[in-house]
């Protein structure tokens, strides 16, 4: 099976129409998404609670937000990679969000590659900020039109799990609103505020590949943690599959009823999250796959597995070369441990004052004790001959020898170049 990408450019070809163009960029939408909002009209006629033009009104209008949301998202992923000097080839719309199909500019080196890929997976979650910004504003600006409703700050809707339910809608209340329009535009304005929070935690905190968070993880281990890009792997496998299990569980949770990660029972959505982890483990397969066949650089997240030269020692000596394998680089051998031993005050083996010393203490150090006595006599020998005065030097003996120096020949007693040697004098 196909993963996310290779999915969704299967569809951006054969199961998508032509929708314009966003900042010079082809904008495609998938039929599948089309199918899931028509699926999601007929649940909401079949509900009674609201007029019929309000329920339709929601559905409508939460969908184009959601698609606004992720279509800034997308963008800010596409903007960014033409800053590195790649271009945007086109932008799909489908069930599991957006996708943004772009080409990277020509560098030759791995790890300004990889920090233009940093870069360009940070700028798509980065588009929530400015985004959440205006939607607060907008909604505090509201609010303050309508100042006889009585509703919640609007910062508070920037809290995770814990976002405060809209005004009431009720005519015959002072404190609420009196119209489904005017309650319509305030649940609007706070939907899209969490719809931004709830992107971003997912796309950043929930490290699945191909989610931002799996790819921001491998970039920020290999730039700024010196992690291997075999090592960054591995974490991303050991992430990324466990999540993708669990991803699956919830979603058949969801169609009982049982989610708890919040997703809703019935309908297409159960099926949608789980054909989604599927493909996030088909992903993370062919990583498997490479890491196993030791070709993780061949991917774009792991283009440091592989340097461009390699160090060769022979006979010669060491020499710098071009890397011509076709494989990853081996990963450096762990460093030895350091073993340390412990010292302890007046717990080592003394001996009194005139007592004559044992040799059983040097037993175990791993000399022969023959050679361990040559040792010990030569440097007693070598210390001996330093604490030598000059008179003893002197009396070791005399002896005579030429010297020959611009073809004359020189007799040079043995004295004389002791005392040299001795008192670091020499003469012309």
């Amino acid at each position: 099976m196909n993963g996310l990408g290779g999915t969704g450019a299967q569809q951006s070809k054969d199961c998508s129409f032509a929708a314009g163009s966003v900042a010079g960029a082809p904008l495609r939408v998938s039929w599948f998404l089309v199918i899931l909002f028509l699926s999601q009209l007929v649940d909401a006629i079949n509900e009674h609670q609201l007029p019929l033009w309000v329920r339709i009104t929601q559905v409508t209008v939460n969908e184009l937000l959601l698609l606004f949301t992720v279509l800034c998202h997308e963008m800010g992923h596409g903007t960014m990679a033409r800053r590195c000097g790649g271009t945007i080839a086109e932008v799909l719309l489908w069930p599991f969000g957006g996708i943004c199909f772009t080409t990277r500019g020509p560098t030759q080196d791995p790890k300004q590659s990889l920090t233009n890929e940093l870069y360009i997976v940070a700028a798509g979650p980065a588009t929530h900020f400015p985004m959440s910004f205006a939607w607060v504003v907008l909604l505090g600006a509201y609010g303050a039109a309508v100042s006889h409703v009585v509703r919640p700050s609007s910062y508070l809707y920037l809290v995770p799990f814990g976002s405060p339910p809209p005004p009431c809608f009720n005519p015959g209340w002072e404190g609420c609103f009196h119209s489904y329009s005017g309650w319509l535009m305030y649940s609007f304005l706070a939907r899209a505020i969490q719809l931004n929070v709830m992107l971003f935690l997912f796309n950043v905190f929930f490290p699945m590949y191909p989610m931002d968070g799996a790819k921001l993880i491998v970039c920020s281990l290999q730039l700024f943690c010196g992690a291997s890009a075999r090592c960054a792997a591995k974490v991303l496998l050991c992430t990324s599959i466990p999540l993708s299990v669990i991803f699956i569980g919830d979603a058949l949770l969801s169609a009982m009823g049982r989610s708890f990660m919040g997703g809703r029972g019935g309908g297409l959505q159960p099926s949608i999250m789980a054909y989604m982890g599927i493909m996030c483990l088909s992903e993370s397969y062919r990583i498997y796959r490479l890491f196993q066949e030791e070709r993780l650089y061949t991917h774009p997240l792991f283009a440091l597995a592989r340097s461009d030269t390699t160090r060769v020692v022979d006979r010669h000596g060491a020499t710098t070369r071009l890397n011509t394998s076709e494989r990853d680089d081996p990963e450096a051998a762990a460093a030895p441990q350091v073993q340390f031993s412990e010292i302890r005050a007046f717990a080592g083996q003394g001996r009194s004052l005139g007592e004559v010393p044992s040799t059983a203490p040097y037993q175990n150090l791993g000399m022969p004790a023959d050679s361990r006595a040559a040792w010990l006599k030569r440097m007693e020998d070598d210390q001996a001959q330093r604490n030598k005065t000059v008179r003893e030097l002197e009396d070791i003996g005399a002896g005579t020898f030429n010297l020959h120096y611009f073809g004359h020949t020189h007799t040079v007693t043995w004295r004389v170049i002791m005392l040299c040697h001795v008192r670091n004098w020499s003469s012309p």
